[in-house]
């Protein structure tokens, strides 16, 4: 239903969505990270307010790696918006993102490979990675 951008919709989803991305079931949180990116896409400010977006960078530290990939490929199709978030990584999260390259779909890997460009490595010397 997230696909569906009628306010009355996202409204409605916006609950549910909430308890989605905090499930226990992996295939439902990687379903509902998707779902951010198209409630950002029907209203971002609401996104923004309901703190989803902040629930996706959370994710990107989850222990599943179809959750991360989905939550990297959200954050993408959020940040590819002139209006979008600042996708920056740390060390932390790009070792996760490395971690997480070998169970992730095609359109997942080419989402890290983007996302590379906005690692900020201050104070990281190269053999650390």
């Amino acid at each position: 239903m997230s696909y569906i951008p009628i306010p009355v919709v996202t409204e409605a989803l916006v609950e549910q969505l909430r308890h989605c991305l905090k499930d226990k079931d992996p295939y439902v949180r990687k379903t509902a990270a998707i779902s951010v990116a198209k409630v950002y896409t029907a209203d971002p400010r609401k996104a923004e307010k309901e703190g989803f977006v902040e629930m996706l960078r959370d994710m990107m530290l989850d222990t599943n790696a179809t959750v991360v990939s989905n939550a990297v490929a959200a954050l993408s199709e959020i940040g590819d918006r002139q209006d979008g978030v600042i996708f920056k990584l740390n060390l932390t999260i790009a070792n996760k993102l490395l971690a997480a390259l070998g169970e992730s779909s095609e359109y997942a890997i080419w989402a890290f490979c983007d996302h590379w460009l906005f690692f900020t490595n201050a104070g990281i010397r190269w053999g650390q990675i």
